[in-house]
């Protein structure tokens, strides 16, 4: 396995465990979400531009 798919790969089981351990409590990823996790499993975003966008979108949603 290249490195690339492997990092690929690393990043898809995190995001399948991510939403798996959310589906628990009956939660689903938002569209919005959803994007951003594909972006991530893709190496297009990092875990912290991730991070960053989901607090940015729902800090002003709660505001």
């Amino acid at each position: 396995m290249r490195a690339m798919d492997s990092h690929r790969y690393d990043r898809e089981k995190q995001v399948c465990f991510a939403v798996g351990m959310a589906a628990i409590d009956g939660g689903k990823p938002t569209d919005f979400t959803q994007r951003l996790l594909d972006d991530y499993t893709e190496g297009r975003i990092s875990a912290s531009g991730l991070r960053q966008a989901v607090l940015e979108k729902y800090a002003k949603v709660s505001r």
